[in-house]
C-alpha cells in the first residue's frame, strides 16, 4: 500500500512539472507559422502571381474552409540584401504543433481534387521549378507577451 501511494504521489508530481514547464512567465503561447521564402527566377514575376491566383489561392482557401489551417499570407521582400535572396514568403498559419501532424494527406486530397491527378500535380510541380527556387523554409511559434 505505502508503495502504491508513493508512485502515486511520484507519478502526479511528475505530471504537473510537465505542465509547469510547459508554461512560460514571460508569453503565452499561440499558434504556429510556416514561413517558405521563395526567390524568383528572372521575369517570373508575372507567372509568380498567376500560379498564386490560379492554384495557392484556392487551395488554401479550401483548406481554411475545412480548418486544416487557420490562414495563409503572402509577404514580398522591398530590398534584397544580396543577389538570391528571397523575393516572396508564404506563410501558413497553423492552429498548434499537431495540426501539422495531420495535414499531408488531408491536404493532399484538396490539392488532388483541385488539379484533378498526380500527373497534373507533378506538371504543375515542375513548373513551379522554372519560376523560382526555395530559399528556405522555417516553423515559427507565435509567442504573446504577458
Amino acid at each position: 500500500m505505502r508503495k502504491t501511494l508513493s508512485f502515486a504521489l511520484f507519478s502526479i508530481a511528475l505530471l504537473s512539472a510537465v505542465g509547469a514547464r510547459a508554461q512560460n512567465p514571460n508569453y503565452n503561447v499561440g499558434p504556429v507559422w510556416r514561413v517558405t521564402y521563395i526567390h524568383l527566377k528572372p521575369a517570373q514575376g508575372n507567372a509568380f502571381g498567376n500560379d498564386v491566383r490560379q492554384h495557392l489561392k484556392p487551395i488554401g482557401d479550401e483548406e481554411k474552409k475545412q480548418g486544416l489551417i487557420m490562414d495563409y499570407k503572402i509577404f514580398t521582400n522591398p530590398v534584397a540584401n544580396q543577389p538570391n535572396d528571397w523575393d516572396v514568403a508564404i506563410a501558413t498559419l497553423y492552429p498548434n504543433w499537431a495540426a501539422l501532424d495531420q495535414i499531408d494527406a488531408k491536404a493532399f486530397s484538396i490539392v488532388e481534387k483541385h488539379f484533378g491527378s498526380r500527373e497534373a500535380i507533378t506538371e504543375e510541380t515542375r513548373k513551379r521549378n522554372e519560376i523560382g527556387e526555395v530559399v528556405a523554409s522555417h516553423l515559427a511559434h507565435e509567442v504573446t507577451p504577458k
